[in-house]
C-alpha cells in the first residue's frame, strides 16, 4: 500500500512540474510575440536575423536561468524549515534537480530557436505596421 500511494505521488509531482514547465514556456512565448514590433525595429536598424535570434534565445535563458536558481534556493528554505519541524536527516536529490534544469534549457532552446526564426523571418514592412493584435 505504502509503494501504490508513492507512486500517485511521484506522478502528481511529475505533472506538476511538466505542468508548470509548459505555463512557463507559453508565458515566455507570449511575451517574445508581443515584443515583435521591437525587434523589427531593431532589424530596420540593422541587426540581422542572426543576431535577433541570439538576442531571443539569450533572454530566455536567462529567464530561466534565474528563475531556476530562485526556485532552487526557495525550495531548499522551505526544506529547511520543514526540517525544523520535524527533524530527520537532510537529502539531496541532485539528479532529479539536474535533470529537470537541463530539460528546461534543452527544451526551452530548441523551442525558442523555432519561435526565434520564426519571428527574424518576417517581412519587415508588415511587422513595422502591424500592432500587434
Amino acid at each position: 500500500m505504502f509503494y501504490q500511494r508513492w507512486g500517485i505521488f511521484i506522478v502528481v509531482i511529475a505533472t506538476l512540474v511538466v505542468s508548470t514547465m509548459v505555463g512557463v514556456f507559453n508565458s515566455l512565448a507570449n511575451n517574445i510575440y508581443s515584443k515583435r514590433k521591437e525587434f523589427a525595429i531593431l532589424r530596420a536598424m540593422g541587426m540581422t536575423p542572426k543576431s535577433i535570434r541570439t538576442v531571443i534565445l539569450s533572454q530566455v535563458n536567462l529567464y530561466i536561468t534565474i528563475g531556476v536558481v530562485c526556485g532552487i534556493v526557495m525550495g531548499l528554505l522551505v526544506t529547511l524549515i520543514l526540517l525544523l519541524m520535524d527533524p530527520r536527516k537532510f537529502v539531496i536529490d541532485y539528479k532529479t534537480i539536474l535533470s529537470v534544469v537541463v530539460s528546461m534549457l534543452v527544451v526551452s532552446t530548441f523551442l525558442f530557436s523555432y519561435v526565434s526564426r520564426k519571428i527574424s523571418g518576417q517581412d519587415l514592412s508588415i511587422e513595422l505596421t502591424n500592432d500587434n493584435k
